[in-house]
């Protein structure tokens, strides 16, 4: 009986045999048994931007099964959807032969992942005066000029390109109109002249690039904003080393807008509410001047430190005479403890601080009757235009000012330029 219950046991129909092989095999790939499946690919990064013919990148892929496990080991296969213009190795290292642009793909299984390449070469630049120069996608503008001065707006753009992210942390608010007031400017500076200066503007919007801030906070890694970025800075430099051989120094102006409460214009020269608290002796000792966006003018100027930032003659004190109310000048000569922008990045970077012949000014207008309308915009602009030439008479010699005399009582493009004298020093208007 028991040889036959034994015998009887181990008859299974075939059919329920299949059923257990299905349940053991399922159990199987539960406990980890079978091969993982890719579920998605993950290629990083997401876009590159590469500027040289021959240049190498590398991507890199992550496999992930359905629960959103990374697969170690998993097997890729890559291919650009342009081989003219990148081919890719096994390694994920692609490499740039032509301009244009592709998709680079990484395969796993039967999923995939995308990024995109451009394979961007600058054009070859004649920075001749009179020329007008455009970055990749139009972000970047640059006007070569013939004046030692050079006018930058880096925050006054309006683009919001697709293939640029958001920025998700700094200031991202436009300083609006201010492009308008630095090509207004530009206008004027022509009229009073003859000449322009070289004039750099940033068309994207603050939330795509802060142009004003170092790299890693203006561009928070997105490759294109990244390539504006350093656009922007190098048509600076570009400027500031033709001020330099052709004039032997130069003034750099970043115009900016502000929100603060008190509506007057805010001029920063790197010193700090605090400091510019400090009485007219105190400045003149301790490192203030060397310390400053000015050091190069301070230098070579017979006029005081404290003179040079807010007396009679300074910036401030020209544009006060000009009905603008401003700070530092002989009647505001400290914020008083309000809110105040003393300058930032490009202010410090591209003045006199750390060495060089170009100094600089941070202009911070005010919204009121500055920027709000575009006849307050162009009212204030050429006010600024005249207290720059002015500026210029006083510390900079007098081949401006040259220029400005021999033109006075002159038309250009429907405007008149009228010089007289205000307090012992020209001041000129366009009407």
């Amino acid at each position: 009986m028991a040889r036959h219950h034994a015998q009887t046991s181990s008859r299974v129909p075939a059919q329920r045999q299949a059923s257990v092989c299905v349940l053991l095999v399922a159990l199987a790939a539960c406990e980890g048994g079978g091969p993982p499946v890719p579920a998605r690919v993950l290629v990083s990064p997401n876009a590159n931007l590469v500027t040289e013919i021959g240049a190498v990148v590398h991507f890199v892929a992550s496999v992930e099964d359905e629960q959103g496990s990374v697969i170690p080991g998993a097997q890729v296969a890559w291919s650009t959807g342009d081989p003219s213009v990148a081919t890719v190795d096994i390694r994920g290292e692609v490499t740039a032969h032509a301009q244009g642009a592709t998709v680079v793909t990484a395969l796993a299984g039967d999923v995939s992942g995308l990024a995109a390449l451009e394979v961007y070469v600058p054009p070859p630049r004649d920075f001749a005066v009179g020329t007008t120069h455009l970055g990749r996608n139009g972000y970047v503008e640059f006007e070569v000029g013939d004046l030692p001065l050079i006018i930058a707006a880096p925050h006054g753009g309006a683009e919001r390109p697709d293939e640029i992210a958001d920025r998700t942390w700094g200031v991202t608010g436009q300083d609006r109109n201010t492009m308008d007031v630095a090509r207004r400017v530009a206008e004027a500076l022509e009229v009073l002249t003859g000449k322009r200066p070289y004039l750099v503007l940033c068309h994207l919007h603050r939330s795509k690039l802060d142009a004003n801030r170092e790299v890693n906070e203006a561009a928070q890694g997105n490759p294109f904003a990244d390539w504006a970025w350093a656009e922007y800075h190098a048509f600076i430099d570009t400027a500031t080393a033709h001020s330099t051989s052709a004039f032997g120094d130069g003034l750099y102006v970043d115009v900016h807008g502000h929100g603060h409460e008190v509506q007057r214009l805010e001029l920063g020269y790197l010193l700090t509410g605090a400091e510019l608290a400090l009485s007219d002796a105190a400045l003149e000792v301790g490192a203030y001047d060397a310390n400053s966006s000015v050091r190069a003018l301070v230098t070579r100027s017979d006029s005081s430190f404290a003179s040079i930032v807010r007396g009679t003659a300074s910036l401030g004190g020209l544009l006060a005479a000009r009905g603008y109310r401003t700070v530092p000048s002989p009647a505001e000569p400290d914020p008083g403890g309000a809110p105040y922008y003393s300058g930032g990045y490009s202010t410090a970077r591209h003045g006199s601080r750390d060495g060089g012949s170009v100094s600089a000014i941070q202009v911070e207008a005010n919204w009121e009757g500055v920027r709000d309308t575009q006849v307050g915009v162009r009212v204030f602009a050429d006010s600024l235009a005249s207290a720059l030439l002015a500026y210029f008479e006083v510390y900079f010699g007098s081949q401006v000012a040259d220029l400005v005399s021999r033109r006075a009582g002159t038309q250009s493009g429907g405007l008149w330029l009228v010089s007289r004298r205000v307090r012992g020093m020209s001041h000129y208007e366009v009407q």
